[in-house]
């Protein structure tokens, strides 16, 4: 059992020392709950294979499927993914916000299962921050056993991780909003992997 640091943190005016103390946690590699703008997300650095391998134990997620990121910025997504114009065109649409987009990865981010390069920027201060801070791709999967239903609040984040990963991040209860949308693009054609808050059918709008 690991002994779990839960640390409360006000969701509209973090503590950003505090959130640079978690950030260069998460970079070592240690397993993190945060809030993001849809649920609560369970992350670690997506560039340490044997701290992403943690994750799909913690969560008994099958290791065929793929894990998204959290990024702090393009240029961060630029280095580890391969990003087209379309891509920029739809980060600069739609983020900060709600949509993963699927990109052929660079050589430079590990493989495990990661076939491709899913990120999104997040427009939640606290997952925000610590991308920024810790200046790697953050794991952005949900926190919750695989196929249960999202978490949305701390409380509940507390009862079912404490004691599974290093650091909890409690900003009390989300709004419940769907985890976010995911787009395929590397093929000609964009194809929705996943529909969320932002509607496919709007993507496809902007990008006629």
């Amino acid at each position: 059992m690991v002994k779990t640091k839960i640390i409360k943190i006000n969701p509209k005016n973090p503590d950003l020392k505090i959130l640079e103390g978690v950030a260069e946690e998460l970079k070592k590699g240690k397993l993190v709950v945060y809030p993001t703008e849809t649920c609560y997300g369970l992350g670690t650095n997506a560039l340490k294979v044997r701290a992403v391998r943690k994750i799909y134990e913690t969560k008994k997620r099958p290791l065929k499927s793929n894990l998204t990121v959290i990024v702090d910025s393009l240029e961060t997504a630029k280095k580890y993914g391969k990003i087209s114009k379309l891509a920029e065109k739809l980060v600069k649409k739609f983020m900060p916000g709600p949509l993963t987009l699927v990109v052929e990865r660079k050589k430079n981010f590990p493989k495990l299962t990661n076939l491709a390069f899913a990120f999104r920027i997040s427009s939640n201060p606290i997952a925000n921050y610590l991308a920024k801070f810790s200046k790697v791709p953050v794991v952005a999967t949900s926190a919750n056993p695989h196929g249960k239903p999202s978490i949305y609040s701390g409380k509940e984040a507390i009862q079912k991780f404490k004691g599974k990963v290093d650091i909890i991040l409690d900003s009390g209860k989300l709004r419940k909003i769907k985890p976010s949308t995911i787009v395929d693009l590397r093929n000609k054609k964009p194809k929705l992997i996943r529909e969320g808050p932002i509607d496919f059918k709007r993507i496809l709008e902007f990008l006629d």
